[in-house]
Formats: C-alpha cells, structure tokens, sequence
C-alpha cells in the first residue's frame, strides 16, 4: 500500500532547504526522500550504509525514492568466493 494522496511526499528538510543553484553533485543520506521535479538532470550522490554512489536523475524518476535506485547489498555469485577456497583448504589440511 502506497502513501495517502492527502498526504505530501516526504522530503527531508535539508533537501527542502536547497536552493535550485545549489542542486548538482549534493550528498544525500535520507534513502526516503522522494524525488521532484528540481532534480531533473542533476547529480546526487546517495548514500547507501557504505558508501555514496552517484545516481543521474531522469524524469522517470520524478515520484520515486532515491533509495529504490541505489543497491544496498553486492550483486554476484563471486562475493563469498574467498572464504570458500580458506574453508576447502583448512578442510584438506586437517585430514
């Protein structure tokens, strides 16, 4: 279920405050926030728990979250692939 259409979108206030020069490659932590209009064609940088990730915002974007762009966790099968190859030859070396 979205959020009411008698409600506003949520913005942080530190995004409320910026002026429109003040909009291309700014630092936002607030995954939550939605995106309008002001952003269009400017880089943001996201945060994502680790790091920030730069994300291009587009006119498709207009109404989304920033978050729902930005990825969280690794993608891939090779992530764990190191402690694999330790466990094998702790495994090898006890027998």
């Amino acid at each position: 279920m979205g959020r009411s259409i008698w409600k506003i979108p949520y913005q942080s206030n530190f995004l409320i405050k910026l002026s429109i020069k003040k909009l291309d490659n700014i630092k936002i932590w607030s995954r939550t926030s939605i995106i309008c209009k002001k952003f269009i064609g400017k880089r943001v940088f996201v945060h994502n728990g680790l790091k920030f990730i730069m994300l291009l915002v587009s006119k498709r974007m207009v109404g989304h979250k920033f978050g729902e762009f930005i990825f969280t966790k690794r993608l891939g099968k090779n992530i764990h692939k190191k402690k694999n190859k330790k466990n094998k030859k702790n495994k090898k070396n006890k027998k």
